[in-house]
């Protein structure tokens, strides 16, 4: 059977910081981008991830201020409890 890990914070930050540096499958865009959470901290910071990232399609940011951005929404939702 393949059960995918349950997304979480940490797991949510693990996509960002990766979307951040690599390009990212439709497969992954799908599953975290484009899934709405409950968790009011996790669906702030996809909203905002999907905002920076909607100029690039699947290729990694190349503006420094955007990769910043992105690399402190996953820091605080790792921060957050």
């Amino acid at each position: 059977m393949n059960e995918k890990r349950i997304i979480d914070r940490d797991l949510l930050a693990s996509f960002i910081e990766y979307a951040t540096k690599q390009k990212v499958a439709p497969a992954e865009w799908n599953r975290f981008a484009i899934n709405h959470y409950s968790d009011p901290v996790m669906e702030t910071a996809r909203v905002e991830c999907v905002r920076l990232l909607s100029g690039y399609g699947s290729a990694p940011p190349r503006c420094k201020d955007t990769k910043h951005a992105l690399f402190k929404i996953a820091k605080e939702l790792r921060e957050i409890t």
